[in-house]
């Protein structure tokens, strides 16, 4: 079944039973279905060739969920902006992608975006700005939405055979974002996976602040709508908004990135917020300290459930199941349509507990990355293996464990392999810590130093001697950092990710 379908399912089944709340507003399955039809039968109405491309430059708002579920109906690829990204990044993913169609939330028509904006024929307006800044053809919503009908006799757009149903670009931290090209099918796939560990149903109502655009907001939204659950999307990513609407709601689910779980907890041992509703909470994005899995766990009363996964992958690799709940340390047993092997450097299969690099193979990994063939093929092996650059290590349960980071994040020090995921979990122990991130330094005698950055909890203090005897006792001494610097915050992506790359230029 397409995602349509299972939404008109929905629809078919309790049409009143609300899909999303926005704010005061909410939308009910009947509704949001009859919205994505007309949705997609208004593109039919636009100038589009078989090369044509939709992007969604949008706060997490319904009329980007509509759009997406419709540009799938269609069949018009769909490309979600990173919305934090700055406007020469934008222009580059529209010329890389050949975008000619936008739709745009009035949130982002400012002056230094506008330039973007021309280079697109057809444009879509949400909100009340006005649409001359945008240029020329642009519609607002409700003149687009009008262009179609609530109806499912639709005409697939006609497209060339080689083109994906969405790319996904990633972040470009380090350097020009690459699409990442992948099928609604793959999706599909995933969900069906995932629900074999993780179980939703439409009484759920889930906090959705992870941006869409992103691979965990993305499959969040997408494998709850499927089971025909409740999204109470939130357009800030932040701890206050998050704790008020789990209160307002009743929401039983919450998916968060372990930096924003460690100033929520901080937030919520102040008092004054209910979260008795929520079932359990889901961790994905980065590794989740033990430390601050216990905080989660032990203020908010509530099991958390981590998982792990890349964009290359519709994302999700694995997953702790409902019935072990939290293991700490491990992401949990792979999805069972996913193949996965540990290897060394020279791409020998290691023993159970051997650590090494995660590769994976299966129908949700990426078609490749679009226009880029020399780093499709860097990834992709020939046997159809994608190498994640992660290190982990199966347990003899079969549960997987990032053991030490990303492989391209570790630090050589005199000859050392330094796992700064290893330092990180270690000064996390620190009561005063609330975030924290070991970089390598270059230096000339021993290759690398290492640097830990640190942000220290509102109203309590920490000293470097203190975390550097912290990490003697917890590390061995190879591993002891070299420098600390105490920072107010730390650099992070749309998702809550700390950005090491700009780290090691502070």
């Amino acid at each position: 079944m397409s995602f349509y379908q299972h939404l008109k399912a929905h629809a078919e089944k309790n049409p009143s039973h609300p899909a999303i709340i926005e704010g005061d507003a909410s939308l009910s399955y009947g509704d949001f279905v009859s919205q994505i039809e007309r949705f997609a039968n208004a593109l039919s109405q636009l100038n589009l060739n078989d090369n044509s491309k939709i992007g969604l430059l949008c706060l997490n708002q319904k009329e980007y969920l509509v759009a997406f579920f419709a540009a799938l109906l269609k069949g018009v690829p769909v490309i979600p902006f990173n919305f934090m990204l700055k406007p020469e990044d934008l222009v580059y993913i529209t010329q890389d992608a050949g975008i000619d169609t936008l739709m745009v939330d009035s949130a982002f028509v400012k002056p230094e975006v506008i330039p973007f904006f021309k280079f697109f024929s057809n444009k879509i307006l949400i909100g009340p700005a006005d649409p001359g800044q945008v240029g020329e053809g642009t519609l607002r919503w409700d003149e687009f939405m009008a262009l179609g009908e609530a109806s499912d006799s639709l005409t697939k757009h006609k497209r060339g055979e080689s083109l994906p149903d969405v790319i996904l670009y990633t972040s470009g931290t380090t350097a020009k974002p690459k699409g990442v090209m992948l099928e609604e099918s793959q999706f599909n796939e995933n969900c069906t996976g995932f629900l074999e560990h993780l179980h939703f149903t439409p009484e759920d109502k889930v906090i959705v602040a992870l941006p869409l655009f992103h691979s965990f907001g993305n499959i969040m939204a997408l494998v709850l709508l499927r089971s025909g659950a409740t999204l109470i999307l939130l357009k800030q990513f932040q701890p206050k908004s998050i704790l008020d609407s789990i209160a307002q709601h009743k929401a039983t689910i919450l998916p968060l990135v372990p930096t924003i779980y460690s100033f929520l907890v901080q937030l919520y041992a102040r008092g004054g917020y209910d979260v008795s509703s929520l079932r359990y909470c889901i961790s994905g994005g980065a590794s989740l300290p033990e430390t601050l899995l216990k905080r989660v766990e032990e203020g908010l009363g509530v099991t958390v459930i981590e998982g792990y996964g890349l964009t290359e992958t519709s994302p999700v690799i694995a997953v702790n199941t409902m019935e072990d709940g939290s293991v700490p340390g491990s992401v949990g047993p792979v999805l069972p349509n996913i193949e996965l092997e540990i290897v060394d450097d020279s791409g020998k299969s290691l023993k159970q507990g051997e650590v090494g690099e995660i590769r994976v193979r299966g129908e949700t990994v990426m078609r490749g990355y679009w226009n880029k063939p020399d780093e499709t093929a860097e990834t992709i092996s020939a046997e159809g293996w994608l190498r994640t650059g992660d290190l982990g290590h199966m347990d003899e349960n079969g549960r997987l464990y990032i053991s030490a980071g990303r492989k391209k994040d570790l630090i050589i020090r005199a000859g050392e392999n330094v796992s700064p995921l290893a330092i990180e979990n270690a000064l996390m122990n620190h009561p005063a810590i609330a975030e924290v991130a070991a970089v390598g330094i270059l230096d000339e005698r021993v290759g690398e130093k290492v640097k830990v950055f640190a942000v220290v909890r509102e109203g309590s203090q920490a000293t470097a001697e203190e975390l550097k005897e912290l990490c003697r006792k917890k590390l061995p001494a190879f591993m002891i950092p070299d420098t600390f610097q105490f920072m107010e915050s730390l650099p992070k992506t749309a998702t809550g990710k700390i950005v090491k790359a700009d780290l090691k230029n502070t």
